[in-house]
């Protein structure tokens, strides 16, 4: 039976072709010693075995090789790709857009104003400074406001209350338009309390902002005013380890007006 050897182009690995070459020969060396012992046709048919046992050994090295050289063809222009790339980048490439987003996050955060779980809040169209618990977890500014009275003025609804001074202890009457009502529940109460809701201009800090406050009796708390999220967010940054470091307000007495 006749048999041809595939041979395939490319170079080959020389360890394993002499490995091959070695198995070769050795076959036709043991199909020839056979030849000359014994010279029968049970002996030729094993010798055609041994030959084609041969040949398939070599086959399978041949294909094992091609494998190879397939995958460091592959490897080969991964890596031309990949210089190619590199090469194209341009010098002091600006970083991924993730972390451009991360920078631009963290240069927010400095330009907030940075605030203590305590603080000094200026009000100053009613030229009060009054002493004020920052929360995060009130939604809406609150302020101790005793005798509220709502009331009517041109057919508009506005509330009268009075405000203690922190210095001098007098009631300063305050009057605004009363923007809303708000139900809150306190947990001593099982009914929800009824609050009128004016709005005040406020500086704390640098920041300087019209707001919403509750009006409420506050004389059983130590802090006139509760600062909510409506104050803080976007702007402020809480720090509830520390107290008073926002930057002194200077109060302007021009600024100041009871209407």
């Amino acid at each position: 039976m006749p048999h041809r050897l595939r041979m395939s182009a490319g170079p080959r690995n020389p360890t394993i072709i002499r490995l091959a070459a070695c198995a070769f020969i050795g076959c036709l060396l043991s199909a020839c010693t056979g030849l000359e012992t014994e010279n029968t046709a049970g002996d030729q048919e094993a010798l055609i075995l041994r030959l084609d046992q041969c040949l398939e050994q070599q086959r399978v090295t041949h294909e094992k090789l091609d494998a190879q050289q397939a995958m460091q063809q592959h490897q080969s222009e991964q890596v031309t790709e990949l210089k190619g790339m590199l090469a194209n980048l341009p010098r002091g490439a600006t970083a991924p857009p993730s972390d451009r987003k991360q920078c631009k996050a963290r240069a927010g955060k400095e330009d907030k104003l940075i605030v203590g779980a305590k603080e000094r809040v200026w009000l100053p169209n009613l030229g009060l400074t009054l002493p004020a618990r920052v929360d995060t977890g009130a939604e809406t500014a609150s302020l101790d406001a005793r005798n509220i009275t709502p009331f009517e003025r041109n057919g508009k609804r506005w509330v009268r209350f009075e405000i203690l001074h922190p210095d001098t202890k007098e009631h300063v009457e305050v009057e605004r338009k009363l923007e809303r009502t708000v139900s809150i529940v306190q947990s001593n109460s099982p009914e929800p309390e009824r609050r009128p809701v004016v709005k005040l201009r406020v500086t704390l800090g640098h920041v300087n902002q019209t707001a919403e406050f509750t009006l409420s009796n506050r004389s059983h708390l130590d802090y006139q005013i509760l600062v909510g999220r409506n104050i803080l967010q976007d702007v402020m940054i809480v720090d509830v380890s520390k107290r008073n470091i926002a930057p002194a307000i200077v109060p302007d007495p021009e600024s100041s007006d009871s209407s």
